[in-house]
């Protein structure tokens, strides 16, 4: 196990802050699945592209990640990422707002096929 995070998995989280929905669903593979902090199970890129098309949609959101840890499957393909990220973004007031999240992500082939997330815990 390792805390280097993952080169995917960063560049997933400084994506966040441009807010594209096309460009988020770039990282997952075409049949992946999302379970994601405020939705259901997604499964493949339509279902993954809905939500980043909402999701994106708070001002000034960003993203940072807290605290990280890796596996790497013996046949070097497959990587495992879990930790705790940081949401941040402006409410309807202008008020920031931060949300703390658990995720998960599986990789393999360079792309994401597995992600979830979900509020930590208080």
């Amino acid at each position: 196990m390792t805390r280097k995070i993952p080169r995917l998995v960063q560049t997933w989280v400084d994506s966040i802050s441009q807010r594209n929905p096309k460009l988020m669903t770039s990282f997952y593979s075409r049949k992946a699945i999302l379970l994601a902090t405020y939705e259901s199970m997604l499964l493949g890129r339509n279902q993954i592209r809905g939500y980043f098309d909402e999701f994106l949609d708070k001002k000034g959101l960003r993203c940072r990640i807290r605290e990280n840890y890796t596996q790497i499957d013996r046949d070097r393909d497959t990587r495992i990422a879990s930790g705790i990220y940081e949401f941040t973004f402006l409410d309807d007031n202008n008020q920031k707002q931060r949300v703390i999240a658990r995720y998960t992500y599986v990789i393999n082939s360079g792309k994401i096929i597995t992600h979830h997330s979900s509020v930590n815990p208080e």
